[in-house]
């Protein structure tokens, strides 16, 4: 998806965002309530006007979120009733969180700093092949050895050729298997996903992994 696209989408809201939840993805309560966010600190690309952040900076040590469109940002802080310190163009600090508008591609490691975990919702599952490729091998170069990355994705029937993407476990192994070690930790039958009565599809399961870059 090109970024206009992106931004056009952010611009009409409605059914453009509604991968957007207005409450904590229950993945996102998993790695909360495990305690694998204390003391991390938590990569969340992609990450719109997500109400996970908030959650997870409760526990980390130190949130950044990377998003394209400042719109969703604002929205963000304003749906959150944060007022942050803007250090410099791009860059809103409040307390422990921080959020970047950035095109995740243009990030660099020494941009981020280090990075503890990587939460993943709605991000791989954004991008069409080959910017699917581009993006996993992107992400993969900004992690050091040791840090953990959360992905959660969609596998649905018939395909779409529209975002959300259906991305199965094959999918994740062939995209991330030679440079983490991949724990399945749901596998979700979800019928009652509001794409199913949306797209009228025949089946959707969600999926949640925990990868450990090696």
């Amino acid at each position: 998806m090109e970024r206009q696209f992106w931004i056009d989408s952010w611009d009409e809201g409605g059914s453009k965002t509604s991968f957007h939840l207005p409450e904590v993805h229950p993945h996102a309560r998993y790695l909360v309530d495990g305690g694998l966010l204390d003391g991390a600190r938590v990569l969340v690309p992609l990450c719109g006007k997500s109400l996970d952040m908030p959650a997870f900076a409760r526990r980390a040590r130190e949130v950044v979120g990377v998003e394209l469109v400042e719109s969703a940002v604002a929205q963000f802080l304003a749906d959150n009733a944060i007022d942050p310190v803007r250090t410099e163009p791009g860059v809103f600090r409040a307390g422990n969180l921080t959020v970047l508008v950035r095109d995740f591609f243009d990030l660099t490691a020494a941009d981020l700093g280090s990075v503890d975990v990587v939460y993943d919702r709605a991000c791989l599952v954004a991008f069409p092949e080959p910017m699917r490729e581009r993006y996993a091998a992107h992400l993969t170069g900004l992690l050091p050895a040791g840090a953990r990355y959360f992905l959660n994705t969609l596998e649905y029937a018939p395909v779409m050729d529209t975002p959300p993407f259906s991305v199965g476990p094959d999918a994740v192994r062939g995209y991330f298997g030679d440079a983490f070690d991949i724990e399945h930790v749901f596998d979700d039958d979800r019928p009652d996903h509001r794409m199913v009565a949306k797209f009228g599809l025949e089946s959707l399961r969600e999926h949640g992994f925990l990868l450990h870059r090696r």
